[in-house]
């Protein structure tokens, strides 16, 4: 129910007071499938986003008194953003809500707000709050000391600036052939174009012409601290710059897992 406005010496009918002690337990709710800027009938009621996408919520000045209060739930896929419009919002916490994550304004002044976000919620410290996989089957070699892609991939939007990322790559079918000695391969771990660290090095040598074969695993927890969409690799090259190095040798499978921790 929205907030209601009463004049002095009114004599409030059954149907008002029941609506006033149903709405200590029941809020009106409103229910948003795309991007909202709040109206100052929300006052009192509960908005709730639903998108599978990103959205925001637009607070504006002039809207709402001193002591008035909203409450805000996401129950979409696609984080919910409260945005200060013409509006301040004042937060100790992030104004970003994951799916099931809840939250109040509660409003000091009729252009400043206080955005309290409920402990507890999907964006605790710890948890997982998504997971994206890449994948590659396709055979690539390297015959330079410069890195090159191995064609592993993969793309996360990080719901928080404040989480981690972790990466578990393993790139199947590393393989120097026979036709030189001293054929080895490095591989590094890049976010964009941002090096992360060299994670095998002078793997497979061998100091015979033999076919020398194995996989390379990487693990790392990486702090991206961005909400934009940020792309984790691997590269690798031939450190004896002679022959050629492979990944996906025969059409072998490689994985890359991202997995957003929650700080």
């Amino acid at each position: 129910m929205a907030k209601q406005t009463f004049t002095t010496g009114q004599v409030l009918t059954a149907a008002q007071v029941n609506a006033l002690q149903l709405n200590d337990y029941n809020q009106t709710v409103s229910a948003k499938v795309a991007s909202y800027t709040l109206v100052a009938s929300d006052a009192g009621t509960r908005i709730t986003m639903s998108n599978a996408s990103a959205t925001t919520i637009t607070v504006n000045t002039s809207l709402f008194a001193a002591g008035d209060t909203l409450f805000i739930t996401n129950i979409g896929v696609g984080a919910s953003t409260i945005t200060a419009g013409s509006a301040t919002v004042s937060t100790a916490s992030s104004r970003i809500l994951a799916q099931y994550d809840s939250g109040t304004l509660y409003f000091t002044s009729t252009g400043v707000a206080i955005w309290e976000k409920y402990q507890g919620t999907t964006t605790g410290g710890g948890k997982v709050l998504q997971v994206v996989q890449g994948t590659t089957t396709t055979s690539t070699s390297n015959a330079t000391a410069t890195y090159a892609d191995t064609t592993l991939t993969a793309t996360i939007t990080p719901t928080l600036n404040t989480s981690k990322v972790l990466i578990m790559a393993i790139n199947q079918g590393a393989q120097k052939t026979n036709a030189t000695s001293s054929n080895q391969m490095s591989m590094r771990l890049m976010r964009g174009a941002t090096s992360l660290g060299t994670f095998a090095d002078g793997e497979l040598y061998a100091a015979t012409t033999i076919y020398v074969s194995s996989h390379i695993a990487i693990n790392y927890l990486d702090s991206p601290a961005t909400t934009s969409a940020t792309t984790y690799k691997t590269q690798f090259k031939n450190d004896a710059a002679d022959a050629a190095v492979t990944v996906q040798t025969n059409s072998v499978l490689s994985t890359i897992i991202l997995m957003e921790i929650g700080a």
